[in-house]
């Protein structure tokens, strides 16, 4: 079984969500890793031994990774970034843009009007899917907490029933089982590392960097990610 962990990242016109999916010898192995990176931070700048592994508090210096220099962060994001390449999943990256999702809905006369989070969620379920119907087996989807999860869990439901809007991959989620659960971050290393996916993923594609250093850092992100051969599905809709 495979069990797929799902974040989301969004600014102005951007809305994405990351997934990173894995079986259990990889999540198990990822978690010990990234745990690895967080004892080391304590014994180096004296960060909780708990301290979660989040995008933009350690790419900005913000809550517990305040008043560790820039080169030490980069560092840091640098092990994450590598850490997750370098395990045994797959990474899924969608993003929608929102003007152009509401002039297409509105050009095309659809019926109902999705809001950018739900049709960015369902590419998220439908890629899952496949990859879950491929290797022969199942997945459970594991995201972050957020206040509409009942609406996503409702959704969830009714693309088991009647199929997911429209007619591409149009699908009944027949690999993904239970309902969409709902986690704490604070908890999951796994969950952490998709925020760590969506927050690179969101700023590489929303943000020109006017420092030539921070630029040559998210081409070494993004090239670590994309030479991986770990990221499927990427995209923009429409």
């Amino acid at each position: 079984m495979l069990l797929c962990f799902v974040d989301e990242s969004f600014k102005d016109t951007f809305y994405g969500f990351s997934a990173v999916i894995a079986d259990e010898y990889a999540t198990k192995a990822l978690t010990h890793e990234l745990n690895g990176i967080v004892r080391q931070g304590t014994v180096d700048w004296g960060v909780p031994t708990d301290t979660e592994l989040h995008g933009y508090p350690i790419f900005h210096g913000k809550e517990a990774w305040a008043g560790i220099g820039a080169r030490a962060r980069v560092a840091i994001f640098e092990k994450v970034i590598s850490a997750i390449a370098g395990a045994d999943v797959t990474i899924l990256l969608r993003t929608v843009h929102r003007e152009r999702l509401t002039q297409r809905q509105s050009r095309e006369s659809y019926p109902v009007n999705f809001p950018p989070e739900q049709v960015c969620f369902q590419h998220i379920l439908q890629r899952a899917n496949t990859i879950a119907r491929d290797r022969g087996t199942h997945a459970l989807i594991i995201a972050d907490e957020r206040g509409d999860r009942d609406r996503h869990r409702e959704r969830f439901a009714m693309y088991q029933t009647v199929g997911t809007p429209g007619v591409y991959m149009h699908t009944k989620l027949d690999r993904l089982l239970d309902t969409v659960h709902f986690a704490p971050s604070h908890h999951s290393r796994m969950l952490q590392a998709a925020d760590v996916l969506a927050f690179t993923f969101r700023r590489r594609w929303t943000v020109q960097e006017s420092d030539p250093r921070s630029q040559q850092v998210m081409d070494r992100l993004w090239g670590r990610l994309m030479d991986s051969g770990k990221v499927q599905g990427i995209g923009e809709w429409p």
